[in-house]
């Protein structure tokens, strides 16, 4: 585990401070509340991890404050996913705030992080960043990630028992989704983009699919908006709708990647036990 002294030093010697130029806690720039829950959890209190991007909020959409360049400014380092590098909105505000290359860091893990395996990577993932640029750390940076890896594979157990009658039951999910829903198990008939992407003609083509195929359950994405354009497909095709959140903080109460992944669980459990026999 990081002590306070130590991570201080590290980061600001990664810019090219000396830790007499600044005091006090430092703060790192997360590009989503998955990293930032990561870093949290495998560094202490003196480090204060900021997520630029809202995590209720499609991540291409949300626009940036006038005070995130100043936080952009003054972060001794930025984590962030390749794909937020081709954000518009992200590009603008990188290029206001002038962030030297050298204090970005990109965490090249693909995939849908809320799905236990790709979760398990990208924590590894972060860990290796981290003890790259601190080797004499990697000690405890490892005992951190041992503890965080033990935990999610406790987690995906109780989860699967919880959704075990999930195994082949057909839906139709937002793109965002359709990861998630494929790991625990669903049968996953088509998906859909964001509601600004549908026509009339792509609406029919769903609901009619969704009676052909029997589909029960029409599971949307939080940060892609248009909640209510899936609630009409759901009660068009008689099925149950659901609202997941593919980050931590997405709802109340959901803080981390364990409380976020659970409370999608137990959304999921919760519909599941309004299907009717067959």
């Amino acid at each position: 585990m990081f002590r306070g002294f130590t991570i201080i030093v590290l980061l600001l010697t990664l810019v090219g401070c000396s830790a007499s130029e600044k005091k006090g806690t430092t703060e790192i720039i997360a590009g989503t509340s998955l990293i930032a829950d990561i870093i949290s959890d495998l560094t202490d209190a003196s480090v204060d991890t900021y997520t630029l991007l809202p995590s209720s909020s499609c991540p291409s959409q949300f626009d940036m404050k006038a005070s995130d360049i100043g936080r952009l400014q003054q972060a001794q380092l930025m984590f962030v996913h390749p794909w937020q590098m081709q954000l518009a909105n992200i590009r603008r505000v990188l290029d206001a705030a002038k962030i030297p290359e050298g204090r970005i860091r990109i965490v090249e893990v693909a995939g849908n992080w809320m799905v236990p395996e790709v979760q398990i990577e990208a924590t590894q993932t972060l860990a290796s960043l981290l003890i790259a640029l601190h080797p004499a750390e990697e000690a405890s940076i490892q005992q951190r990630v041992e503890t965080r890896i033990n935990e999610i594979n406790r987690i995906e157990a109780e989860a699967r028992h919880l959704v075990a009658s999930a195994k082949s039951i057909p839906i139709l999910c937002n793109e965002m989704q359709a990861p998630f829903l494929r790991w625990a198990g669903f049968d996953v008939v088509d998906t859909y983009a964001r509601p600004e992407d549908w026509s009339v003609a792509e609406t029919e083509r769903l609901v009619a699919l969704g009676w052909e195929r029997e589909v029960v359950l029409v599971v949307d994405n939080l940060q892609s908006g248009g909640i209510r354009m899936s609630e009409t497909l759901a009660r068009d095709m008689n099925a149950i709708n659901v609202v997941l959140s593919n980050f931590p903080n997405g709802v109340p109460d959901t803080p981390t990647w364990q409380t976020a992944f659970m409370e999608n669980i137990y959304r999921l459990q919760k519909a599941l036990e309004t299907i009717p026999d067959p």
